[in-house]
């Protein structure tokens, strides 16, 4: 019956978010005036017995993949607060499994939308009072979702697709000094819940695999070296996300601790990149494991 589920579970969740593996990232919710839009291609690198971020990992399972990615962002105005929308597409390229019973695969990931709305300290401008503006605190909120548009079969061993929809809500919360100098310093917060639907489609087995919801604790604090690089020391817990088949629980929750860093470079006013990389740390033989390295490339226009 173990290996079963856990051939049940190499059949399910793959790549989707894993292109989440970091989480957001630092400054993905600095404030940007009205009508701007970003245009991001992104890359990373998971290895891990992650099967898919944001939802499950087996604990004697390894896995390789990468994830091509790209995401576009734009803001606009509600009611005199800063909102934002973003919309994310992946093709991805996985292998690995357990000791004897591995797999390859490629294709289209979920697709991956979030809404921004402000809530306190970052009122709707356009660019001539953005450069006047003096960021402070800002607290936002977050409405994203997971489609089941991904590559999906479930006569598979590995996919891409998860089969399922993913609700998250969250909350950005930064906290800026020195905001308009070369020396800006930003600590952030991104406490988030996500929600699963069950994926009924196990192939040959009947039922459903179903999700506890999962907590997310994303934290940033990010330094300006000088106008062209920036660092950051980035951290996430999560805990919960218990999966079960059939109402048998896989014992896989999560309960895990990723430390790393990101180096931010800016080429110009419209042309920035930030590469990143990120360790689980105090769990390697009965928990989540795994290193992740990421780099995004944004084009502001």
């Amino acid at each position: 019956m173990k290996i079963l589920k856990k051939i049940l579970l190499l059949h399910l969740l793959l790549g989707g978010v894993i292109a989440q593996a970091q989480g957001d990232g630092p400054r993905a919710y600095w404030p940007q005036p009205n009508g701007t839009n970003i245009t991001t291609p992104l890359y990373t690198f998971v290895g891990s017995n992650q099967v898919f971020d944001n939802a499950q990992f087996i604990k004697q399972a390894d896995f390789d993949t990468n994830i091509y990615g790209l995401m576009y962002t734009r803001l606009f105005n509600v009611k005199g607060r800063t909102a934002a929308i973003v919309a994310m597409l992946s093709y991805g390229d996985t292998s690995g499994g357990l000791p004897r019973f591995n797999g390859t695969t490629n294709g289209l990931g979920d697709i991956y939308v979030v809404g921004v709305l402000n809530l306190y300290g970052a009122p709707s401008v356009d660019k001539q009072e953005f450069i006047k503006t003096k960021y402070n605190t800002i607290v936002d909120i977050q409405l994203a979702f997971r489609a089941p548009t991904g590559k999906y079969d479930a006569s598979d061993v590995l996919n891409l697709g998860t089969n399922r929809w993913e609700f998250k809500i969250g909350a950005p919360i930064m906290k800026f000094i020195n905001w308009g100098t070369p020396k800006v310093t930003s600590i952030e917060f991104l406490p988030s819940i996500s929600f699963f639907t069950k994926n009924n489609d196990l192939g040959t087995t009947p039922g459903s695999l179903t999700q506890k919801p999962l907590f997310m604790l994303e934290n940033h604090v990010t330094q300006q070296l000088n106008k062209m690089f920036w660092l950051s020391l980035d951290s996430m817990y999560r805990l919960g996300g218990e999966t079960a088949v059939n109402d048998v629980d896989n014992d896989n929750s999560f309960n895990t601790f990723q430390l790393g860093g990101t180096l931010g470079i800016y080429f110009s006013r419209k042309v920035g990149l930030k590469l990143s990389y990120g360790s689980v740390i105090g769990e390697t033989t009965d928990g989540m494991s795994g290193d992740m390295l990421r780099a995004m490339l944004s084009f502001t226009f």
